[in-house]
């Protein structure tokens, strides 16, 4: 995501008013009291020794680390880039850590109305949004985490699913999207459609939504530009190596 609004999302689409409830939402993700991020407030600490992954979250400029007990005081006062990186954290989580991801956050707040010149066929269905899967990549698969989505709108062409926008809703509060698009007809907008469809539905239900781009991800980051969304934060993750 680029640092302003790209052509397409030139509109606002996400206001500093709506940050109290970003900042709750993750907050609550993080293990964090209700009110812990702050304008002016300094690097948080949470402890979860239940959880099986180290996170670390720079959400409008204030950090958090959340993990198990030992592993974020170790990490407490290592610098921030480093830890964002996502080395740091691999290094801290030691044997058998794994899955490490990087990313970015951005928020949505608001969009424009779109009008399709024609009503496009939408499935909310399983099975179509299964098939989409079976059609693409893995890793593509695995980064869109459609299904582990539960609300899915997958757009049917002719030849079958060729599209799908999907979110789950995090603390009641915000609408975390996923896009995935078949290989064969991207760069074409219909990632972006459906974002905006899927985008629309979750803000008419009165969440926030929100999209996690990859740090690697160029189609992602591509959408989110698409979108208007605005990069708030970053996110890196690493799965630990524990029963």
């Amino acid at each position: 995501m680029s640092s302003g609004s790209s052509e397409a999302g030139s509109a606002r689409t996400f206001h500093s008013g709506s940050r109290g409830i970003v900042r709750l939402a993750w907050a609550r993700r993080l293990g964090l009291p209700d009110l812990a991020f702050s304008d002016d407030g300094g690097r948080l600490l949470g402890c979860l020794d239940a959880v099986s992954s180290l996170t670390v979250v720079e959400l409008f400029g204030q950090l958090a680390l959340s993990g198990p007990t030992e592993l974020v005081e170790e990490a407490a006062d290592l610098p921030d880039e480093d830890l964002l990186a996502g080395g740091a954290l691999l290094r801290l989580a030691g044997h058998g850590a794994h899955g490490l991801s990087t990313g970015v956050l951005g928020f949505v707040d608001d969009l424009p109305v779109l009008q399709p010149d024609t009503e496009p066929e939408v499935s909310r269905g399983n099975p179509e949004a299964i098939e989409l899967e079976t059609r693409c990549p893995p890793d593509d698969v695995s980064s869109a985490g459609i299904e582990r989505r539960e609300h899915r709108f997958t757009l049917m062409l002719p030849d079958g699913p060729a599209a799908c926008a999907a979110y789950s809703v995090r603390e009641g509060l915000i609408a975390d999207l996923g896009v995935l698009v078949a290989p064969a007809l991207r760069r074409r907008g219909l990632g972006t459609f459906m974002a905006r469809l899927a985008a629309h539905e979750a803000l008419a239900e009165g969440y926030l939504v929100q999209l996690e781009a990859q740090a690697q991800n160029v189609g992602a980051l591509r959408l989110a530009d698409a979108l208007g969304v605005v990069p708030s934060g970053r996110i890196a993750s690493v799965l630990l190596g524990r029963t």
